[in-house]
């Protein structure tokens, strides 16, 4: 009986071993088939619109064409035509004496005045000028005279809010 008994036991663990075999061969088949190839993947890039230096952006791109550059980044180089204090000037193409002109309100930590005739790099957002919104934004108070001369001469016209100011070592 004992032969039997292990005969039999020996009989059943051949016949799952050589099932079991079959039965992996065929899941890995299938699900190798299964499996989806890899897809090459390419990193999403956002186009660069902010304008720059390397851009040729001068003053005379602003003030003329204003519109392309609301909202834009700029960074434009040029001579102070005119300053009305510590944080707003008037800037214009170095060198140029009929030259387009752009105001500029400096937001940027100046301890000292642009001044009138200094040769300058600005960087900063172009926007249109609305004398009040601008007051209250950045906390700016004109003068009297001067801000009656910048809503005389700029409202609506472009403006450089600018948040870097360099002061260029330029004859």
């Amino acid at each position: 009986m004992l032969n039997s008994m292990a005969k039999k036991e020996c009989n059943s663990w051949v016949g799952v071993k050589k099932g079991g075999a079959f039965t992996l061969i065929t899941l890995s088949l299938l699900l190798g088939a299964c499996t989806p190839e890899p897809e090459a993947t390419v990193p999403q890039t956002e186009p660069d619109t902010t304008l720059t230096e390397t851009d040729d952006t001068d003053v005379e791109d602003v003030a003329e064409d204003t519109e392309e550059f609301i909202g834009e980044t700029v960074t434009v180089t040029g001579e102070v035509e005119a300053d009305y204090g510590i944080n707003t000037f008037v800037i214009e193409e170095m060198g140029d004496i009929f030259a387009d002109q752009v105001l500029v309100i400096n937001t940027a930590a100046t301890t000292e005045p642009i001044l009138a005739e200094q040769n300058v790099q600005v960087t900063g957002v172009v926007r249109e000028l609305v004398v009040a919104d601008f007051e209250r934004e950045y906390d700016i108070t004109w003068e009297g005279d001067i801000r009656q001369t910048i809503e005389a001469e700029y409202v609506g016209e472009p403006v450089i809010v600018a948040d870097a100011v360099e002061v260029l070592d330029i004859p």
